[in-house]
């Protein structure tokens, strides 16, 4: 705006020396709100997910069963899982007592 208000070809062209740095400024005001709005839904997004995860893990260290935080899980313990739990992390199958298994994979695949 100050270019178009002391520029002597500016002032010549009148309030048509305006339109363009309006254009701009229009633009980035509206990238600012489109930014914003991506981060809150980003922001939902991992909130929801944060209260998929389960709270505890039944773990197998040193020899016996000991609930903990499933933050606290760590590579190296055996991991009980039952019917309908929630697997608090990564981990590889290594025993399977049952004749058929069904996992709900939506949420790994949206």
């Amino acid at each position: 705006f100050a270019l178009a208000r002391f520029d002597k070809k500016s002032q010549e062209e009148g309030w048509t020396a305006y339109v363009e740095p309006l254009v701009i400024l229009l633009i980035l005001v509206a990238n600012a709100c489109v930014g914003v709005w991506q981060e809150s839904n980003a922001e939902q997004a991992l909130d929801a997910l944060k209260k998929l995860q389960p709270e505890h893990a039944q773990v197998r260290r040193d020899g016996q069963w000991q609930r903990i935080m499933a933050e606290e899980v760590v590579p190296g313990d055996i991991v009980e899982v039952k019917v309908g739990d929630k697997i608090p992390a990564d981990m590889r199958l290594i025993c399977l007592n049952t004749t058929s298994i069904r996992i709900e994979q939506s949420q790994l695949t949206g």
